[in-house]
């Protein structure tokens, strides 16, 4: 059956097509585990209203490189969406937006951190975190230098985007990179669908994700911290830096997004 005589047949007939995707009609095994789980995803039909409710009212946002008025903070060179993620083929380079308090320090996060890293993280299996070249689409060894910690740092030398931690399952990424067969198809079935079956898709690929990442303190913290720092390069002075570290500290004081923050209250 071709593409667009599956798209005729509306939601059901979409679904179907989505267990179909890979190797031409094939299971999904050995596919990466976010691809495995949207495969068995059943989304509510609630789930499915709200997605079609934010396809319908979605807008482009066209990102801007030069401002017309200068920044008053220095902006990081090159552009954020160098090394990009798969969830940044539809999200923004900064996609957080909508806490104000804390959506700067979450988009800084987005340069070394994969999306997937703090949104997929599935209950019944174990992740393992590392370092991942999106230029070179491989996993990079180890590597303390990729952490900006301690008074001494060179803030005119950017981060480099295109190394971002990232979870592996049973020694595989356990993500989607762009371009591969399961991007391209699902870039395809939106291309070609209507409200419905966008709705559809939208809803079968968040069904794995956790819309809220992780708070702050599941790495910031000495006990049982999500990351662990050594494997990825840390050493103990840069682990105690980032563990310890006064923002996320400053932040897990306030419980409600109506409390008024004090820069005096940083260094309580």
């Amino acid at each position: 059956m071709k593409l667009k005589d599956k798209m005729k047949l509306g939601p059901a007939g979409l679904v179907l097509s989505l267990s179909c995707w890979a190797n031409g009609g094939s299971s999904f095994a050995g596919e990466p585990l976010f691809v495995q789980r949207v495969e068995s995803a059943a989304p509510t039909r609630e789930a499915i209203g709200k997605a079609e409710e934010q396809v319908r009212e979605h807008k482009d946002v066209k990102l801007r490189e030069k401002m017309a008025v200068p920044a008053f903070h220095k902006r990081i060179e090159p552009p954020l969406h160098e090394g990009e993620t798969y969830c940044q083929g539809c999200h923004r380079p900064q996609p957080h937006s909508k806490k104000l308090r804390t959506r700067s320090f979450l988009n800084m996060h987005s340069r070394y951190v994969a999306c997937e890293t703090c949104h997929f993280r599935p209950e019944d299996v174990r992740l393992e975190y590392r370092w991942f070249d999106y230029a070179a689409r491989r996993p990079a060894a180890a590597d303390g230098s990729r952490f900006r910690t301690g008074r001494n740092l060179d803030n005119s030398v950017p981060i480099d985007g295109k190394f971002k931690i990232a979870p592996f399952y049973r020694g595989e990424p356990a993500f989607v990179l762009p371009g591969t067969a399961f991007a391209e198809r699902v870039g395809r079935e939106w291309q070609e669908g209507d409200l419905a079956a966008r709705a559809q898709l939208k809803a079968r690929l968040h069904a794995p994700l956790s819309k809220e990442g992780p708070a702050c303190a599941k790495c910031h913290t000495e006990d049982s911290p999500l990351l662990d720092l050594s494997a990825l390069g840390a050493d103990s002075r840069q682990a105690s830096a980032i563990r310890r570290h006064v923002i996320p500290q400053f932040f897990g004081r306030y419980q409600s997004d109506d409390e008024r923050l004090k820069i005096i209250d940083i260094l309580r």
